[in-house]
């Protein structure tokens, strides 16, 4: 979205499009979308950064994230823009400005001014930690995510049930003592769960569910390069 310009007391700003990287650990991982939309208003209000407004009768911060998670998922490498209204303003003050006022379970990254629309994301990595993968299901599971075609049922957003083949949105994986880490396609509407594919391979395998916590640690371009 190209700078705008707008007329703050007098004066007339550059509005600046800025993103910024994120982790999202610990209990953060139980806050909604929803509800980590305002958790992170609340924190660029008290950080006092001079942010832009959305305009009309319910104005509001303007933010937009990219791949929102699902709730129970950690995130290590998230990714939010906003825009700035004070021209003279560093993104550097900016990123310490967010840091000071941010609890533990929240990690502040890095800051850019200039970076790739999110319509170029293509893939998204995850790790997903196993209580514990006996040698058998490690096997078992390395042999179906290696198939040419795993079919699964997913429920769309209006409630409807529609059979899809989730082989071909699996990029990579690698089984390493109790975790798998899969790459998968992500961005518009082709993000691939990660639970998705568990959930598919215990019904395929009958296989008891096992207990498991996920990480994203990455977001990829369709070159397989880190997203920024």
């Amino acid at each position: 979205m190209p700078d705008a310009e707008l007329a703050v007391t007098g004066r007339v700003f550059a509005l600046r499009n800025i993103r910024i990287y994120f982790a999202k650990k610990g209990r953060l991982k139980f806050v909604s979308h929803l509800d980590m939309t305002r958790f992170m208003a609340r924190i660029i209000t008290k950080s006092k950064i001079s942010i832009w407004y959305t305009e009309g009768f319910n104005q509001h911060i303007y933010m937009n994230f990219a791949l929102p998670l699902s709730l129970g998922y950690e995130g290590l490498y998230e990714i939010m823009d906003f825009r700035l209204i004070d021209d003279n303003y560093s993104i550097e003050d900016c990123l310490e400005s967010l840091k000071k006022v941010s609890p533990p379970d929240i990690e502040f990254l890095k800051i850019r001014e200039n970076f790739a629309p999110m319509k170029e994301i293509a893939f998204a990595e995850y790790i997903m930690d196993f209580e514990t993968l006996s040698d058998e299901a490690a096997l078992k599971l390395s042999e179906f995510l290696k198939r040419e075609s795993i079919i699964c049922s997913k429920k769309g957003k209006k409630g409807k049930i529609r059979e899809i083949d989730i082989a071909p949105k699996i990029k990579s994986f690698n089984i390493e003592n109790n975790s798998l880490k899969l790459i998968l396609t992500a961005g518009n509407e082709n993000t691939l769960n990660p639970s998705l594919v568990l959930d598919a391979f215990f019904e395929a395998c009958e296989i008891p569910q096992i207990f498991y916590t996920v990480k994203r640690t990455m977001v990829f371009n369709e070159k397989l390069e880190e997203f920024e």
